[in-house]
Order: structure tokens, then C-alpha cells, then sequence
């Protein structure tokens, strides 16, 4: 019994880490290019299963890469957020509608795109 604890708490750490791996899914709400189209902003909600709260993310790729089944690497919301996405400049996006939804990731830079962010 003693080494099954060490066990489980191993695998779990590793499905928190990870994002959950298969038990979490991605669905795109919106995709905004940049004005060159060189990159784009995309706004997704993550479903990790009925014992997580479904959140709002975004996550801003090379117009190449493909959203891949991992958390965003620019901004994590708990909840389901209205959020609105502009492009200010090739390298300048602003993200908006955050409210007072509670955040659990806030990146100024993501992508080689500086990021801002308004309520």
C-alpha cells in the first residue's frame, strides 16, 4: 500500500502537467489573422471532463501551426468568456472582454506578438 501512494500521485502530477493529455479537447470559438497573415490569434474553449471547469484560453500561432490539443500559450480564463480579439499591428493584438472572469494565465508576449489586454 505504501508504494501505491508515491504512484498515483506521480500520475497525477503528470496528467496536471501535461493539460490533462486525452481527457481534455479544444474547440476552436474564433480565429482573427494578423493584418499580414503571417499569424493568428485563436480564442478555444478546453474541456478536461465533468469534474473541471470548462475555461476560455487563447492561443497565438504561425498561420501554419495547428492548435494542438494543449493549453494556450497566451491567456487562460476560467469559465466561458466572450472575449473579442484585434489585431493593432502585425505584432500587437488586443484582447478584450475579460470582465471579472478569474485568470489563471495572462502573457504579455506570446509568439513574438505582444499582447494587451482590456476588461
Amino acid at each position: 500500500m505504501k508504494r501505491l501512494f508515491p504512484g498515483l500521485f506521480v500520475a497525477a502530477l503528470a496528467i496536471v502537467v501535461t493539460g490533462c493529455g486525452d481527457m481534455c479537447r479544444n474547440d476552436q470559438v474564433t480565429v482573427v489573422p494578423s493584418p499580414s497573415g503571417k499569424t493568428r490569434a485563436i480564442v478555444f474553449h478546453r474541456n478536461c471532463g465533468p469534474t473541471t471547469e470548462r475555461n476560455t484560453q487563447v492561443a497565438v500561432l504561425p498561420h501554419s501551426a495547428q492548435l494542438a490539443n494543449i493549453p494556450g500559450n497566451a491567456l487562460i480564463l476560467g469559465g466561458d468568456v466572450p472575449l473579442k480579439v484585434r489585431w493593432d499591428s502585425d505584432t500587437t493584438v488586443t484582447v478584450s472582454g475579460l470582465g471579472s472572469a478569474r485568470v489563471f494565465k495572462q502573457q504579455d508576449n506570446a509568439a513574438d506578438v505582444t499582447l494587451t489586454y482590456e476588461k
